[in-house]
């Protein structure tokens, strides 16, 4: 059924360079484990009912970790957005770098995932029924176990493409 949902991020880092080598590798541990390819393919039969040929990025999503000081400046903010000429929902979500700087980075991890996961959960079913091939419902607990996955590094990145 293909691939479903493509994750980039943006990062200003942190206050520190040892913490924004932290927030780095944490976030792209995040983009690791969203954009499995098995995964996806795995959970796809059970969120959409068009054929592979037919499939296409449902949910485009970036991740944005600034420093507080910047998203003032900027007047930047998360959003989401539903473009039904190709049936994708838009997330750009910003997440406050500081938050996170007193934090190792297990506990990084795990807070950054309770706060993407929190802000995808909220737009994804706000958009349920918009989307033409995509369960919003039924993914909702699939992206949930994936974020828990996440949260205790369980996610190994080691299968062999053919």
């Amino acid at each position: 059924m293909g691939l479903f949902l493509k994750i980039t991020s943006e990062s200003q880092g942190a206050e520190t360079v040892e913490k924004a080598i932290i927030n780095n590798n944490v976030i792209n541990y995040i983009l690791d484990g969203l954009n499995d390819y098995y995964w996806q393919d795995q959970i796809a039969p059970k969120l959409r009912t068009l054929n592979a040929q037919y499939s296409h990025i449902t949910l485009g999503t970036i991740l944005r970790l600034f420093l507080l000081e910047n998203i003032e400046i900027g007047n930047l903010k998360s959003f989401s957005r539903y473009i039904k000429k190709d049936d994708k929902l838009v997330i750009d979500q910003m997440l406050v770098a500081n938050k996170y700087e007193s934090l190792t980075e297990d506990e990084t991890r795990k807070a950054i995932c309770d706060d993407v996961f929190s802000y995808f959960e909220e737009v994804i079913l706000k958009n349920k029924t918009k989307f033409q091939d995509f369960d919003a419902v039924a993914f909702i607990p699939l992206l949930e176990e994936r974020f828990e996955e996440i949260k205790e590094q369980k996610i190994v990145n080691d299968r062999k493409t053919t």
